[in-house]
Formats: structure tokens, C-alpha cells, sequence
């Protein structure tokens, strides 16, 4: 007949558990990886420029409703297949994936976006061979009212 009583205490069981189970998950890989669409990744990602305009105010009173317009151009010989609009410091960062129902050369999209503070707003547009071209515009969100009773 088994004993049911272990002789290690609850403590020291939980811990190698513990223990056991990160070394599982492979915690030093995920935590030395990138944040997915954070300003660090999208930086990193060393993206082209060319092709895109984008027109957004430099200054916004209402975080609830900026407008935002674009244009995309894609290289010679190369055709958009869809676009991406990103916010990296919004809780949700993607405000906007779209892909295209048939490729074009050029493309022009008008929105109003939210933004929950000053940052920069990311337009990527995806090409029919893989690549990625990408502009950041920084924007100044302020607030309308008087908080200290001015």
C-alpha cells in the first residue's frame, strides 16, 4: 500500500513545479522577444517609405475622432495586395488590417482613427512579393477641457 503523504513540504513541491514548468515554456526565449507592432518592432523592421503620403494633423483637441487619409503607390512592377493601419501606443495597436480583393498599383483610403495618446500612428502596406513599406506621422493628442478649474 502507498503512503499518500509526500515527504517534501507543499511549498518545495509547488516551487519545483514551478520551476519545471518554466523551463517548459521556454520563458528566457519569450522573454527576450519583440513586441509584436510595438515602436521598437516597427523601427526594427527597417521598412521603405517610398510610395506612401500620409496626411494626419500634426496637433488633435478630440482623441475620439482624427482624420487620417493616405495614399500608397506601389514600386514598378509590384502591386498592393493590403494595408495596415497601427497604433503603437493604443491598447489595441492594429486599428485597422484590410487586404484587398484584387491587387493595385495605387490606393487611396480616407478614415478618422482614435488614438489614446500622443504617438505616432503607422501606415504599413503589404506587396504582392512579401515586402513591406511603412511611414510613421506623429501626433499631438491634447484634451479640451480644464482639469484644475482654470
Amino acid at each position: 500500500m502507498l503512503n499518500s503523504q509526500t515527504p517534501l513540504p507543499r511549498r518545495h513541491c509547488l516551487a519545483r513545479l514551478g520551476l519545471g514548468a518554466m523551463g517548459l515554456c521556454g520563458t528566457s526565449n519569450a522573454l527576450s522577444a519583440a513586441d509584436p507592432n510595438s515602436q521598437a518592432d516597427l523601427l526594427s523592421r527597417g521598412l521603405q517609405t517610398t510610395g506612401i503620403e500620409v496626411t494626419m494633423p500634426a496637433l488633435a483637441d478630440n482623441n475620439n475622432a482624427i482624420p487620417l487619409q493616405f495614399t500608397l503607390q506601389a514600386p514598378a512592377g509590384q502591386q498592393l495586395v493590403g494595408f495596415e493601419i497601427i497604433a503603437p501606443e493604443n491598447p489595441n495597436r492594429v486599428i485597422l488590417r484590410l487586404k484587398l480583393g484584387q491587387p493595385n498599383a495605387r490606393l487611396t483610403f480616407s478614415t478618422r482613427i482614435r488614438l489614446a495618446m500622443t504617438q505616432e500612428v503607422w501606415v504599413l502596406a503589404q506587396l504582392n512579393d512579401g515586402t513591406s513599406l511603412g511611414r510613421p506621422t506623429h501626433t499631438v493628442v491634447t484634451a479640451t477641457a480644464c482639469f484644475d478649474e482654470t
